[in-house]
């Protein structure tokens, strides 16, 4: 009962934070704010998280996972199930590209990270290990996708992970600054990440 209910706890304040670093950064979630939001004293939070960049570690991790699970699935279920690939292949990648996050929300939380990393040299190198780890992930990913295709890549994996996730970034910014609504508009995304799909990998 003592786990569940510290587990409930955790669940909480991770959620108040997330909502926060969305509405107000960083900066503005402060502890108690953050203790306010999932109704709770300092004490809880101190009782589970040492700092406040370690709860925000946590919300990148948890996002993180979720994410390279979906990808994973996505190119495990779709590749190898026509001769030629392509078929498959396109059907792989609206299903990558549906683990990235779209909302609004999540943009921002994400917005957020990489801000106070920038912002905030003590935390920078922590923010950064765990961002390579996650581009890691991305690239074996990719990499095991290209593998059951049968075909490989004309730049390295690294090199067409930045591309992809440069495409995401940039899509995501135009459509939320385009428009109020909650989630984007990714329809140019997909068109360009097929086209960057088709245009890197070939078969020998």
């Amino acid at each position: 009962m003592t786990t569940k209910r510290r587990e409930a706890t955790r669940e909480r304040l991770v959620e108040a934070a997330r909502e926060l670093l969305a509405e107000i950064g960083i900066q503005g979630a402060t502890v108690e704010s953050i203790c306010e939001r999932a109704g709770f004293t300092r004490g809880a939070f101190y009782s589970n998280y040492a700092t406040k960049d370690e709860l925000i570690l946590e919300i990148f991790d948890r996002e993180k996972v979720q994410m390279i699970a979906l990808m994973q699935s996505a190119v495990e279920s779709e590749m190898g199930g026509d001769e030629d690939g392509v078929p498959a292949a396109i059907r792989a990648v609206d299903r990558f590209l549906a683990a990235y996050p779209r909302d609004r929300k999540s943009f921002l939380v994400h917005l957020e990270f990489v801000t106070h990393g920038i912002r905030e040299r003590a935390v920078a190198e922590v923010y950064r290990q765990v961002w390579v780890e996650t581009r890691d992930d991305i690239q074996r990913v990719l990499e095991r996708g290209v593998e059951l295709l049968g075909g490989r890549l004309l730049v390295t994996s690294e090199q067409a992970v930045t591309l992809l996730i440069g495409a995401y970034e940039m899509a995501m910014r135009d459509a939320l600054l385009e428009s109020d609504a909650d989630e984007a508009d990714l329809t140019q995304l997909e068109e360009l990440v097929a086209a960057l799909f088709t245009a890197l990998v070939v078969h020998d």
